[in-house]
């Protein structure tokens, strides 16, 4: 069980501590119980992908600040695109 901790808990606080960026893609984190697309349409983004995930959709908005406005409707996390794309090993 440490182990498993210890794994997971770097990338975990990589994507808590990434800055917000508007206007890129985001990863945006939402309970189950919220519907990611319509929030995402509401604030005036577009989901990007993928079509089926439980708590996460990866958005693109030129919105100016759709990082704050998708928490307070409700997300639990939103960070840019690049800060998951680095803890994967991609070099963006």
């Amino acid at each position: 069980m440490m182990m498993f901790l210890l794994v997971v808990a770097g990338p975990v606080m990589a994507l808590a501590t990434a800055p917000r960026a508007d206007g890129d893609v985001m990863l945006v984190i939402v309970p189950p119980w919220l519907d990611s697309g319509a929030m995402v349409s509401a604030l005036g983004g577009r989901v990007i992908g993928p079509e089926r995930a439980p708590f996460g959709v990866l958005i693109q908005s030129d919105h100016p600040d759709l990082a704050h406005t998708a928490q307070a409707a409700g997300a639990w996390w939103v960070v840019p695109a690049d800060a998951l794309a680095a803890i994967c090993g991609v070099k963006t």
